[in-house]
């Protein structure tokens, strides 16, 4: 309803041709219609484009002589929230229509550092940062999966709560590079070598992220060569699943459900609420300015240095012993409803607990022992009832077959 809604404004102003401000700290534009494609250039808040297309999710905006595709989200304020240190190091100005390879080069700056932190391994940053899907092949899949019509039966059938402090899909160069430094560091676990099937979990991800609130984040999705049940994710958009956590699995709604989790720990911003306790510790300008600092040994200086290396140390430390409970109880809410509103069966997911548990499946993760799925199922059920459902849900044995077997 809410992209609806930002549709019509954009047809009652008629913007068609005409310029619009952008409203959020950072947007990236894009060579097509989605975050899965290439970002030409970094946008800052305040800036005119020209609307050439409007659309309720991605509008086709022109920049100078840059044509591309920002999200129809760039266009909303976002209501400041209170004490965000990270996002406040996104606020200063800088020169208009970064390049993107700045852009790159300023969040992969961050990762190393944290890297260094964290010893985590430089190849590994590299891996994560090289991985991209063919777009035209996932949306040929997204076709497979709905025909021409899209997600749009199943979407307006279940609403997403109001939200007072939207994220809208932004992440600050420096969470960014703390959740890419994360990222190398559980990569070392063993990633699972098989793109094929690896394209295939960024494809069901990617249709539950664009089903939810979180269709403007870059996310990627890995697969790590372990044989317990387990998943992570990191700011900015870098998903884990374990193998053994896929073996276990009959079903894409199993899949897609199990996903939907870490996609919302992403967009409600989990592993940075997380940290807001050393808010008080940051206080950086630009990153663009910052990473030209860094080698200056000023004491002002290291401090930060130091305090953004202690909050990459916590955040992996929280990613990879288990969440807070509430965070993982508002995770399993918006997961149910990302999935539905994808099209995926909700009751996959409570088989797939319950089979976890009559399996006596391993997970180093504390929210999926079998007292935590017991309640989690419980939670689930509840909460089913409780909606309308579009009647042609659906859980995809075969294609899962297809890319798994």
């Amino acid at each position: 309803m809410k992209r609806f809604i930002i549709l019509l404004a954009l047809i009652a102003t008629n913007l068609f041709g005409e310029t619009a401000t952008i409203e959020r700290t950072r947007t990236s534009l894009r060579e097509g219609p989605g975050s899965y494609y290439p970002a030409l250039l970094e946008l800052e808040k305040g800036q005119s484009v020209t609307v050439l297309t409007p659309s309720d999710s991605w509008t086709e905006v022109q920049v100078g002589k840059t044509k591309g595709f920002i999200s129809a989200q760039s266009f909303i304020e976002k209501k400041a929230v209170v004490n965000d240190p990270f996002m406040a190091m996104a606020n200063k100005k800088r020169p208009t229509a970064v390049p993107q390879s700045g852009v790159s080069a300023a969040v992969k700056g961050f990762a190393e550092k944290f890297n260094s932190r964290l010893e985590a391994s430089p190849d590994a940053l590299s891996l994560i940062l090289k991985y991209r899907i063919d777009p035209k092949k996932f949306e040929a899949f997204r076709f497979d999966t709905y025909g021409k019509k899209g997600n749009k039966a199943f979407v307006k059938k279940v609403d997403l709560p109001k939200d007072k402090f939207p994220s809208k899909g932004e992440f600050s160069f420096s969470e960014e590079g703390v959740g890419l430094a994360i990222a190398s560091k559980l990569s070392e676990l063993g990633l699972y070598n098989n793109k094929a099937l690896q394209d295939y979990v960024n494809y069901v991800g990617l249709q539950i992220a664009e089903a939810g609130n979180a269709y403007d984040i870059p996310f990627k999705f890995f697969i790590l060569n372990t044989s317990d049940v387990n998943a992570f994710s990191c700011p900015g958009g870098i998903v884990f699943v374990s193998k053994g956590a896929i073996d276990l699995m009959e079903n894409e709604a199993e899949l897609a459900f199990f996903l939907a989790h870490e996609v919302a720990h992403v967009s409600r911003r989990h592993g940075m609420k997380e940290m807001e306790k050393r808010k008080d510790m940051i206080h950086a300008d630009n990153a663009f300015d910052q990473l030209n600092k860094v080698t200056d040994t000023k004491d002002k200086e290291l401090k930060l240095i130091n305090d953004l290396d202690d909050i990459a140390l916590s955040s992996y430390d929280n990613i990879n012993h288990g969440r807070l409970e509430k965070y993982e109880a508002e995770s399993d809410a918006y997961a149910l409803l990302f999935g539905a509103r994808a099209g995926y069966d909700p009751t996959a997911m409570i088989d797939f607990l319950n089979r976890m548990t009559r399996n006596n499946a391993f997970s180093n993760n504390k929210h999926y022992t079998a007292k935590a799925n017991k309640e989690r199922v419980e939670r689930w059920e509840k909460a089913i009832k409780a909606e309308k459902w579009h009647k042609k849900l659906f859980k995809n044995e075969q294609r899962f077959s297809k890319y798994t077997y």
